[in-house]
């Protein structure tokens, strides 16, 4: 996910300061304005009351399911909706069909075998322990991984790319050449499923077996439409058996106007997921703006779905030691707006991460100076789209060694086994830094039909440089956290980041259970009215009895959420978005990383 940084329409944004305070217009749409993002009430009755400022808006209408779809304008059918064009004059009219369930502006996206002697060393995947994994076997092998994004070249893959569509025109072209214009699907791609050849293995991803499908959804210049990515994702649904695509890749995403339960993009990722994909999707990279230096509630979509694993970026200082990680400026933070649920799920590095370099790209040809010197055909990138394509290669890893996993016990299985890193906040970090070793390691141990993780299995941490690496065991999400029975001390005390205490002083090797049923047939996780039943996973209160709910005084126990005020929908931050226009999405704070 690359954040923001420009405004090509600068001028109505400025506009935003002056009519949100007119008590004129508060008629105009008072009827339809649960059809409506709340933060593009004011900006169409704007529009409405001057039409000398009305210009021709990108929208996505969803109709009510009863009725059909328009024939003259372009379908998206996964969302029972369609993508049109229109002047705010119009837009009236679409409002108050009764049939239009709701409009929202079709936002910008921004892009956002193994070798004799074993692996050589890569300080990236060593510090998320995919070294471990991979020496055991694992390396994705027959595991179809779908990338969104602006296209892989054929570099690193050895013709694992089975297959390139390309969605940029609103429809499907397959084939095509191995190109990659803009230059950041092939980086992404890379992390995901490299084989690292031209740096003799070094820059291999975390699962350099799998197979890829190149989703072609952003240009030559990083544009692109969320209209498009529906289609693309509605595309993947209908082939992912051709394909055996079981992982997406999302390292992209736009802002957030509404609920993810009326987000439009929400709900295509949440299809999904449910037709069996696990979705990772990068977190984004506004968790800084030019004049707030920390932006909290800051998730983009479709980051901020429940459904998905959403992705933060931690500088890990370029080493294998965790105790150095912090947390990237950049990377967006939690909560979600509007609904205030806890994200990102996990981190993973993000800071000047090499990878696939694709020659001539856009990328390329305007940052240089992240080649690398040692290894021309590698360049250095930041953000949480680097962090995103991590995840999506262990996920791969998790499903090679075990088929049968369901995308929500993998997100489970990673978020419980994420180590708890000291420094960033918790709003920062989710549930820890992604741990590879442990989560394949569940994996294999985990009995879909039996509903049991034999987690006493699997050691809850590994040795590393002759330190131990700890499994976390607690699952935060949605608005409630489950503790297991994870009971051990560390020097450092066990601490969640920022002074979060979550977990008790016993020792592991004295025979307390690490999981402590957690993933039993009859505990909370698989029962009735547990994580894997229908939508019960995502509501606030409805089997968190244990006491271990988000009372205020535990998330909001350092007051960090609330230091500068800068939220989503700031004024100032909103203008700086211009989330209707078509945007340049790279930024060099970005680009460079956290030095």
């Amino acid at each position: 996910m690359i954040g923001f940084s420009r405004v090509r329409q600068a001028a109505i944004g400025i506009v935003l300061l002056v009519f949100v305070c007119s008590p004129l217009l508060a008629k105009k749409l008072d009827k339809v304005v649960h059809k409506l993002p709340p933060p593009l009430v004011a900006e169409f009755e704007f529009l409405l009351e001057h039409p000398e400022y009305d210009f021709p808006i990108p929208l996505i209408v969803i109709m009510d399911k009863k009725v059909k779809l328009p024939s003259n304008e372009k379908k998206l059918a996964l969302i029972h909706g369609y993508k049109t064009v229109q002047k705010a004059e119009k837009l009236y009219g679409v409002l108050h069909n009764p049939h239009v369930v709701y409009v929202t502006i079709d936002t910008a996206l921004s892009t956002a075998a193994v070798p004799p002697g074993g692996w050589p060393d890569n300080a990236f995947l060593d510090s998320i322990g995919a070294d471990h994994a991979q020496d055991l076997g694992y390396d994705g092998t027959g595991i179809g991984v779908a990338v969104f994004d602006s296209g892989v070249t054929d570099q690193d893959f050895g013709g694992r790319v089975v297959e390139r569509v390309d969605f940029t025109t609103g429809l499907p072209v397959l084939g095509g050449l191995p190109v990659d214009e803009y230059g950041h699907g092939s980086h992404v791609a890379g992390l995901v499923g490299g084989s690292g050849t031209l740096s003799g293995g070094i820059y291999r991803g975390v699962a350099p077996g799998v197979n890829i499908l190149s989703v072609r959804v952003v240009d030559d210049v990083g544009d692109g439409r969320i209209s498009d990515l529906i289609a693309a994702i509605d595309w993947v649904i209908q082939n992912k058996s051709t394909y055996n695509i079981r992982v997406a890749n999302l390292s992209l995403g736009s802002p957030p106007l509404d609920s993810y339960t009326l987000d439009p993009l929400c709900q295509a990722v949440e299809s999904l997921v449910a037709a069996g994909v696990v979705t990772v999707v990068s977190a984004g990279n506004v968790g800084k703006t030019d004049t707030h230096p920390e932006v909290w509630r800051s998730i983009t979509s479709p980051g901020n779905s429940p459904a998905v694993i959403t992705v933060g970026a931690i500088n890990t200082k370029g080493t294998a030691d965790l105790d150095d990680d912090v947390a990237t400026t950049y990377s967006s933070r939690g909560p979600t707006y509007p609904d205030e649920l806890f994200k990102p799920d996990v981190v993973a590095p993000g800071n000047a991460i090499p990878s696939v370099r694709s020659a001539a790209s856009w990328i390329d040809l305007n940052y240089p100076q992240y080649r690398l010197v040692s290894h021309p055909d590698y360049l250095s990138l930041s953000g949480s789209s680097m962090a995103a394509a991590f995840v999506s290669g262990t996920a791969a890893l998790m499903l090679q060694a075990n088929p049968a996993l369901t995308p929500r016990l993998v997100k489970a299985l990673l978020m419980t086994s994420a180590v708890k890193l000291q420094q960033p906040h918790a709003l920062e970090q989710g549930n820890g830094l992604v741990n590879v070793s442990a989560a394949v390691r569940l994996a294999e141990v985990a009995n879909v039909s039996s509903r049991i993780v034999s987690s006493s299995l699997v050691p809850p941490y590994y040795t590393r440089n002759g330190k131990q690496v700890w499994a976390g065991g607690a699952i935060a999400t949605g608005s409630a956290v489950v503790y297991s029975g994870v009971v051990f001390s560390v020097p450092s005390g066990g601490l969640w980041g920022n002074g979060l205490n979550w977990r008790n002083q016993l020792s592991w090797a004295s025979g307390a259970p690490w999981i402590n049923g957690m993933f039993h047939s009859n505990s909370e996780v698989w029962g009735n009215g547990s994580l894997w039943t229908d939508a019960a996973f995502w509501t606030d209160h409805s089997f968190w009895t244990d006491g271990t709910f988000w009372t205020d005084g535990f998330f909001w126990a350092d007051a960090a959420f609330w230091t500068d005020g800068s939220f989503w929908v700031d004024g100032s931050f909103w203008v700086d978005a211009a989330f209707w226009t078509d945007s340049a999405f790279w930024t060099e704070s970005t680009m460079g990383g956290d030095q």
